[in-house]
């Protein structure tokens, strides 16, 4: 198993509402190098066979999608069937709405009744639902017990899966480690960013998404996890981009290769050592 570094969509947002700008983001992904691409919020109005164009011309893979969650209860057919053309097994969801996430861990407990047709469903057609965490699912609910915990236990493992968020993992003061082998077999894909600390004008220090390779979150570890729970993709996202985004994410793009490539040689001399 080899870890495959993708182009999380949401970082070109702003040139992904338009044919033509989606069709440019696409040739500049595969000009940097990117084999794959996580597709979110692509302008509602771009039909899907022109995406399907886009993958086939720039060879770009479909490893996994942010589908509004109204689609995946009211419209699953054509869901499946967009996904299929695409050769994406991997329905995600990327932040539910707020009539979930206003009532705290009921509201929560809600959505994934809400979602358990759906999941069968995606289940019977060979595909799987996947939830992207944020922060706000580390609250607790009845017992102390944490959403996201009853989002892993309460669901079915072979059809609800995960994209965990390094970012929001940090953020939120969660230990990634203990995260990703509590869903291991369960995570195809992993956003990776991250955490840089800014300063404002008053001297206050906050925390903000920044281009991977410039922050503080240690990724060697986080490699080493991940390939021990069956992660394939990382897909390399930045919420905000201080500099042209494009940059951002070719920068991201090399060292994140550079990464990879020491994480494959480290895990070669390990099955060779008596």
């Amino acid at each position: 198993m080899h870890f495959v570094p993708a182009a999380q969509m949401f970082t070109l947002r702003q040139y992904t509402q338009t044919p033509e700008g989606l069709e440019m983001c696409f040739r500049r992904l595969a000009e940097m190098g990117f084999p794959a691409v996580q597709l979110s919020t692509i302008g509602p109005q771009i039909p899907a066979d022109f995406i399907t164009a886009l993958c086939r011309e720039y060879g770009l893979e479909v490893c996994a999608t942010h589908t509004p969650l109204e689609r995946i209860l009211n419209d699953l057919p054509a869901v499946i069937s967009e996904h299929r053309a695409w050769g994406c097994t991997i329905v995600g969801l990327g932040n539910p709405p707020q009539r979930y996430t206003d009532c705290g861990y009921p509201g929560y407990a809600r959505l994934v009744e809400d979602l358990r047709p759906a999941v069968a469903l995606l289940k019977e057609n060979g595909m799987k639902f996947a939830y992207h965490s944020h922060s706000h699912e580390f609250q607790r609910g009845p017992g102390g017990r944490l959403v996201y915990d009853m989002l892993v236990e309460d669901t079915d493992p072979d059809a609800f899966t995960f994209i965990q968020d390094t970012f929001w993992m940090r953020y939120a003061g969660l230990n990634h480690l203990h995260y990703i082998q509590k869903v291991a077999g369960r995570m195809d894909v992993l956003h990776v960013k991250d955490f840089t600390l800014e300063v404002d004008h008053l001297g206050n220090v906050f925390g903000d998404t920044g281009t991977l390779g410039e922050g503080n979150i240690d990724y060697r570890p986080i490699l080493r996890a991940c390939r021990q729970a069956g992660v394939r993709y990382l897909a390399i996202e930045q919420d905000y981009c201080a500099r042209d985004p494009f940059a951002c994410m070719a920068d991201a793009l090399a060292w994140l290769k550079r990464l990879i490539e020491e994480n494959r040689r480290e895990a070669a001399e390990q099955e060779v050592r008596p």
